[in-house]
């Protein structure tokens, strides 16, 4: 799988992409082919496989027939994050043991630790995920909360994937649905990546961008067999999830895949909103705020000529911004002064938003309807409006007009809030 694009050179962004992760192995029993892949890359490696209960519950019987030898660590906490407490438990039992090598057995959390970790301690990881949830299995950066703020951190990629389809099939429906709602908002982050490109100069790589809309889109054409379970759109679920990651990886930056609905997602798990559902996937959340980022994008994008026309200043206040974290630990605020200082939006050339402005609109106008994406997620179970995590039409507001602080990322959400070109209390509508 993926043969073509281990190693691409000449891209038309300037740069050579080249993998890390270019083992492969997605199929009903990929467990099976588990043991011949480490004797032929780690032979005398020592191995150690990280679940949390519900993943060992789900994968171990097949685990264990494959590999009865190698030793497991379970998380057990209630709630596992990939924070302090569960990168120092994995530390304490990898050191206790001996090993040299981590196998990853799960999905988003548990990669992210197992990924962190793995650099920290510059050894190889194998990812076994256990659930089409999340797109990040061979990502190079790990989404991580450390001291109470939500930070990525460079991380190392695994080695090798392991998709037993099998396994992946029969998790829980709202894990598929939160894998389907990730690789949604996929549309919004190349928008957005695409007029950064345009209005700032950042790096764009078209190649990585055509591959990661050709992941949603394979996604979209099977989400009808998907709801069906067929094993074998599984696959294609899986292998769009994987493209979206490998994207991620040959330009080491999540930009291809995280924009200002994943800042939505990222604000509701750190910060506690009273009476929003806490325990709603990232997926799930991120699917919420990509129907509802497809509803204003060509609002937004069209508010964007006012900047040069009536020479709208910046009016970004780091002041302002840690007075709407004020109430939360002084790590959040600090962590978000931090992130912002100084702000994304300044690096905006006021001459390159008026000379594309219609390249602008027409990529926002490309974007597709938030009717669309809706239908999608209804097809698969998944959320598809805020009120699904109980949150209300004042809180929604008011995270719409926080959220994009907590990364300092070049967003249109981000350019409207430091531009107030939108009034969030008024033009937001339900």
């Amino acid at each position: 799988m993926f043969e073509e694009i281990l190693d691409v050179s000449g891209c038309a962004c300037g740069k050579n992409h080249t993998l890390k992760t270019r083992e492969y192995i997605v199929e009903k029993d990929a467990m099976q082919k588990l043991p011949a892949l480490l004797g032929r890359l780690f032979p005398e490696a020592k191995p150690l496989a990280v679940f949390d209960r519900n993943t060992h519950k789900a994968a171990y019987p097949k685990f264990s027939a494959s590999l009865p030898d190698v030793p497991v660590f379970i998380l057990t906490d209630d709630e596992i994050h990939a924070d302090e407490r569960q990168v120092g438990l994995v530390t304490q039992a990898l050191k206790d043991g001996g090993s040299d090598l981590l196998l990853a057995v799960g999905s988003g959390v548990i990669c992210d630790i197992v990924r962190y970790i793995a650099f920290k301690e510059d050894i190889p990881f194998i990812a076994v995920p256990t659930a089409a949830s999340v797109d990040g299995f061979v990502s190079n950066s790990a989404a991580m909360t450390l001291n109470g703020a939500k930070i990525t951190l460079p991380a190392k990629a695994p080695n090798a994937v392991v998709a037993d389809l099998e396994i992946i099939a029969s998790a829980p429906k709202k894990m598929t649905a939160s894998g389907v709602g990730d690789m949604l908002s996929k549309y919004i982050s190349i928008a957005d990546w695409k007029i950064g490109h345009l209005i700032t100069g950042e790096y764009f790589c078209p190649f990585v961008a055509d591959l990661t809309i050709e992941a949603v889109d394979m996604i979209v054409q099977n989400i009808e067999k998907i709801n069906s379970g067929d094993i074998g759109s599984f696959g294609v679920l899986m292998k769009g999830l994987l493209l979206s990651g490998v994207a991620m990886q040959m330009v080491g930056i999540t930009r291809p895949a995280s924009s200002f609905e994943h800042h939505f997602s990222h604000y509701l798990e750190i910060v506690p909103i009273e009476g929003v559902n806490r325990a709603a996937l990232h997926g799930e959340k991120v699917g919420i705020a990509t129907i509802q980022a497809a509803k204003y994008y060509p609002v937004f994008a069209r508010r964007l000529n006012r900047i040069y026309e009536e020479n709208i200043p910046n009016h970004f206040d780091i002041e302002r911004v840690k007075g709407y974290y004020a109430q939360y630990p002084q790590g959040i605020v600090d962590a978000v002064e931090k992130e912002n200082t100084p702000t994304i939006t300044a690096k905006l050339d006021r001459d390159l938003l008026e000379q594309n402005f219609d390249k602008v609109l027409q990529i926002a106008d490309e974007v597709p309807s938030a009717e669309s994406l809706t239908e999608t997620l209804r097809t698969i179970g998944g959320y598809t409006s805020y009120y699904d995590i109980n949150m209300t039409d004042e809180q929604f507001k008011e995270t719409m007009k926080i959220c994009c602080y907590i990364r300092n990322r070049f967003t249109l959400l981000r350019l409207v809030c430091d531009f107030e070109l939108f009034d969030f209390d008024h033009e937001l509508t339900v």
